[in-house]
């Protein structure tokens, strides 16, 4: 292997390079993109019975926050639960926002690999074949100098199979990556809806509770006739 990138040229360097960046991409996001980090099981319905019970501690809060994204979103929900139900929305699709940066984190770095690999591959080749037919144009080949020739001619296609290597599997990791956070954002969405709308129906009780114990109270102070 190593011997073929030093035949490859020096157009195996940025080949090189891509490859470091995405084996680190691969690791990173296979870890980052667990779906216990982000959404995991039993998180939302154990929100909601907390919600419903109206005993979330600054602590439990904390502990969410800090467990899953799905965890700091319903965080978010909770601090604003005594808002309008536009307010709630508005701070729930921002938060909603951020996650979903964070989950394609470094995917458009894994599409430019896949994109760029192939085409410096090619580059190098073309690169090499122009040296290799220069030299045939200024030079007679023949007998033992044919070998050399066709040993540089392969010499050059070394960066095309090294930028297709690089390519592929980057390729295959994006569209992997991908729809992995396509799904894991629809969940997310699923239950940012769920708990909005808790949320939004015990606001609503609370204010007619509200409103009735003032009606009460405006009655009780009002003096007898």
């Amino acid at each position: 292997m190593i011997d073929y990138i030093y035949q490859g040229g020096w157009f195996m360097l940025p080949l090189l390079i891509c490859s470091v960046l995405l084996i680190s991409i691969v690791i990173e996001r296979f870890w980052f993109l667990q779906k216990r980090l982000v959404v995991p099981n039993g998180v939302l319905n154990n929100f909601v019975r907390l919600v419903k019970t109206e005993k979330i501690s600054i602590t439990q809060q904390e502990s969410f926050s800090t467990t899953s994204s799905l965890g700091a979103l319903l965080v978010v929900a909770y601090k604003y639960k005594d808002k309008p139900r536009i307010s709630l929305e508005e701070k729930i699709s921002e938060k909603a926002a951020d996650i979903k940066l964070d989950l394609e984190r470094n995917l458009n770095m894994l599409g430019i690999i896949a994109s760029i690999s192939p085409l410096l591959g090619l580059l190098g080749t073309v690169v090499g074949m122009i040296k290799a037919f220069r030299e045939i144009a200024q030079h007679s080949f023949v007998g033992s100098k044919q070998t050399g020739l066709a040993s540089g001619v392969s010499e050059a296609l070394l960066t095309t199979a090294g930028g297709l290597c690089i390519g592929i599997p980057a390729l295959i990791f994006y569209s992997l990556f991908r729809g992995k956070v396509q799904g894991l954002v629809a969940e997310l969405e699923a239950a940012s809806t769920h708990i909005m709308a808790l949320l939004a129906a015990q606001y609503k009780r609370a204010s007619i509770s509200k409103a009735r114990a003032g009606k009460q109270k405006s009655e009780t102070s009002r003096p007898a006739d």
